[in-house]
């Protein structure tokens, strides 16, 4: 007899996969019982049921490497609380590199494995032989083990979680097919069900690959997308060590694990193939798919290489199965962008049993807290586009991301799938001038200029890539005397009508009571206190703003101005991203360039700092915005596309009187980063709060309209804790920062890079880092008295810190133009 659905829940869990029993299992474990957990066939048996279930504490940002670090911690405790044995076998790892290159990666990540407390440490080949005799060691050049990494059953796990979510009062439902998500006023209130209804406050889409169209039905974009796995699982052999660690060989894109006296190894595909692009067959229950042995015979033939003993064994087990991936290899967990009280966990990229505990635990915090329990902003449904989530874009794009999973992960790696979507009007003068494109948010944008001759390509490396020495080039020119950039894909948000300026001076922190033709950078906060955004507005008129966000940031910005609206206000809001083409210039002739170009008088008096005009260059109308991202004196030139190309080409005439230089954006980040700007996604999120990053001056405590988080914001101001954002540069010329590398003080690590380029003017690398001082402790001379090292590949490289940037601390430069 079945049980009989309830009618009423305050959270709906749909899907019974890794995701959904450990949201239930947190929910509940947490106090929150109230929790219905529905799946349509089995629990596990959409893709849970044939992961391979290893379980690697090291991921590729904090919050996932967080999340696969608790995992660990409940695997070893979870049987003792339910009886479950969860098949938990902590026999460690080892990843091995067979190139310089590769080595390089894998040290970078025993560098960020000791942020966490995790121990990493490099293996010689010897040794590694020893720990894994089947193993070839021809090319190997070392590794790096892991020893609290191993592997689970993926059933069992999720069983156990289940189990555990049971006892804590949750009711689980199998074969119970969700077919609507209901909603009312823009807020999910319960699900229709082919057994009922259930009203709910909270919603939860665990689908896995079924979470897609699921959200689709409520207009809720879910971007992933399911794809084929292959893994192979050998006859039995004798005497296989049980005590094998976890093998991954990236170069050749497998990894290795002992499976009840067999060999188990599967595939990072060098081709990948979407799958269920007609949608999912309604009876799919612990289904796989046809094994085609082209699509592997590439990386078989490594394998066997590396393992001969494959060349005499067996294959018991030839698996493909689907499993989901993202668009961008990042996770989806978040509440929906257009309807409140609705949650997606799903796109977790083959790392669902090592993280699902993890992720599912966030989401279950962020539910009863009201708000998410760490910075998981890169994983946030919101920063998908539109078209993103469209079929066409995810079945291109979500194979590459299978494919990169074992691939380099290379600093600044570009995606070639779903490319030349969006361009700016300059694009194609730009390409004619040498411009590298690299891409964000569908947007083409240069990365950097290639001289004539050389071909303007990306090629990689955890060192000095090809294009470093011309990136220096355009770093001198902003520096010594003009670059341009294009800024066309920034962010152009109108807010407009009679209550815009009280709008704006409720949800931003600085004063926006300002004078048409003003311009003024600003924080938004949250109720925490914590940065939800940061951004530049400009008063075009009594009743007109605009909001300029950064390209990857466009549409969480909107979303969140969107929301904050309330009702009755008189205040319209609209994307005017596309609008206007914007060419930025910068540097001390920028001034003298764009004087000639225009007629105008750009001296401070006439144009100062945070100041907007309209004129015209050439015989186009445009207004321009003195504003700097790179520490020089320069414009922001905002053009309608019909005018576009004309005014690129009057400033690339008259600056060649001034050494003008196109500029990308990698020049730009080594500028911004010497000058010690933010971004927000690197140097802050919504866990920071403005204290943290000496941006007390954009918070106008005083202002007539409270903004929102202020009280939290000088009771967290109070408070003093950190972590404290820092500028940080090492002393020995020839090592680079990229992103998080540990940094020490006296011996302890004490923070991490945020962001790292090669500074022209400095002669070094440089960068951002977050530290956490004793006692909070923030004055000047105490925290740079510290003996500063920075870990770099596992060497300890000694490093400047200051409160203050290095470049032009005083700003007279930028504000002024004086050198």
């Amino acid at each position: 007899m079945s049980k009989q659905l309830p009618s009423q829940a305050t959270v709906v869990i749909i899907g019974g996969g890794i995701h959904g029993c450990s949201v239930a299992y947190h929910l509940a474990k947490q106090g929150l019982t109230d929790v219905v957990l529905l799946e349509r066939k089995q629990l596990t048996s959409g893709t849970t049921w044939h992961a391979a279930g290893l379980v690697g504490q090291l991921q590729g940002s904090h919050a996932t490497t967080a999340f696969a670090k608790y995992g660990i911690e409940l695997l070893q405790e979870i049987e003792a609380e339910t009886g479950q044995n969860p098949g938990y076998r902590p026999s460690g790892s080892i990843s091995i590199a067979v190139n310089d290159e590769r080595m390089a990666e894998l040290k970078r990540k025993a560098d960020f494995a000791k942020l966490f407390g995790i121990e990493a440490h490099y293996m010689e080949t010897a040794e590694i032989k020893e720990r894994w005799p089947l193993m070839n060691a021809d090319g190997v050049l070392g590794g790096i083990h892991m020893p609290s990494d191993g592997s689970a059953n993926p059933v069992d796990l999720t069983t156990a979680l289940a189990k555990g979510a049971r006892m804590h009062g949750a009711k689980i439902f199998e074969y119970t097919k969700v077919e609507e998500v209901l909603t009312e006023g823009g807020k999910a209130v319960g699900v229709r069900t082919d057994q009922g209804t259930i009203r709910a406050d909270y919603v939860v889409n665990c689908g896995g690959m079924w979470a897609r169209e699921l959200g689709r039905q409520n207009g809720v974009g879910v971007p992933l997308h399911a794809c084929e796995h292959y893994y192979l699982v050998t006859e039995a052999i004798d005497n296989l060590p049980s005590d094998l660690p976890v093998l991954r060989s990236y170069c050749d894109g497998t990894y290795w694990k002992e499976d009840a006296g067999k060999l188990l190894f599967g595939f990072a595909h060098f081709q990948a193939k979407p799958w269920g692009m007609k949608g999912i067959s309604e009876s799919f229950e612990y289904d796989s798919l046809p094994f085609v042995e082209d699509d592997v015979m590439e990386v078989l033939e490594l394998a066997m290489n590396r393992v001969p003993l494959l060349q005499e064994t067996g294959i018991r087990t030839f698996f493909n199965g689907p499993e989901s991936y993202s668009y961008d290899g990042r996770f989806i967990l978040g509440q929906a962008p257009d309807i409140s009280n609705y949650f997606v966990l799903g796109g977790v990229n083959s790392t669902g049993i090592q993280s699902g505990s993890g992720a599912g635990r966030a989401l279950a915090q962020w539910i009863i807290d009201g708000h998410p329990p760490i910075d998981l902003s890169e994983m946030d449904p919101k920063r998908c586009e539109e078209f993103q989530a469209r079929d066409p874009y995810l079945q291109e794009r979500c194979p590459e991301t299978l494919v990169l999973t074992y691939a380099m992960h290379w600093p600044n790696r570009q995606r070639e799938s779903a490319r030349n979507l969006r361009r700016s009007p300059f694009y194609h003068p730009m390409k004619a001038l040498g411009a590298c494109y690299a891409e964000a948010q569908g947007w083409e944008r240069p990365g950097w200029f290639a001289p004539e001759g050389v071909e303007p390509k990306y090629e990689y490396s955890f060192g000095r890539q090809n294009w470093f020495a011309h990136v220096q080039e355009e770093q001198k020119a902003a520096r010594e005397a003009v670059a341009m950039i294009d800024y066309t894909m920034l962010g152009k948000l109108m807010v407009e009508g009679t209550d815009a300026e009280s709008f704006l001076q409720r949800v931003c922190t600085n004063n926006m009571a300002m004078k048409t033709g003003r311009v003024a950078y600003t924080l938004m906060l949250n109720e925490r206190g914590g940065i939800e955004s940061d951004v530049t507005v400009a008063r075009h008129g009594d009743d007109s703003f605009m909001v300029m966000s950064s390209i990857s940031h466009t549409r969480r910005d909107y979303l969140h101005l969107r929301d904050l609206i309330q009702p009755g206000e008189d205040v319209r809001l609209r994307d005017a991203t596309p609008a206007y083409g914007v060419l930025g210039i910068m540097g001390p002739k920028s001034r003298d360039l764009l004087q000639r170009v225009s007629g105008i008088d750009a001296s401070n008096e006439a144009f100062p700092f945070n100041s907007l005009q309209h004129f015209h260059i050439g015989h186009a109308p445009v207004f321009a915005q003195r504003l700097s991202y790179s520490g020089e004196m320069g414009w922001e030139i905002f053009i309608t596309p019909d005018f576009a190309e004309h005014v690129f080409e009057v400033l690339m005439q008259a600056g060649q009187q001034d050494d003008l230089r196109l500029i990308g954006g990698e020049a730009l980040n080594a500028l911004r980063l010497e000058k010690g700007f933010v971004h927000w996604g690197h140097e802050m999120a919504y866990t920071e709060a403005p204290h943290q990053l000496g941006m007390e001056f954009v918070c106008k405590t005083k202002k007539p309209i409270p903004f929102i988080g202020r009280d939290a914001y000088l009771a967290r101001k109070a408070e003093n804790k950190g972590p404290f954002l820092c500028s940080v540069k090492l002393r020995d010329p020839e090592p680079l920062l990229h992103h998080n590398e540990p940094v020490l003080r006296d011996g302890k690590i004490v923070g991490y890079v945020t962001a790292g380029a090669w500074g022209q003017n400095l002669g070094a690398a440089v960068g951002l880092c977050l530290l956490n001082l004793p006692d909070g402790e923030t004055d000047k001379n105490r925290v740079e008295a510290g003996r500063f090292t920075v870990l770099v590949e596992g060497q300890s490289y000694e490093a400047d810190v200051s409160l203050s940037p290095f470049y032009d601390p005083d700003s007279k430069r930028m504000l002024t133009g004086a050198d």
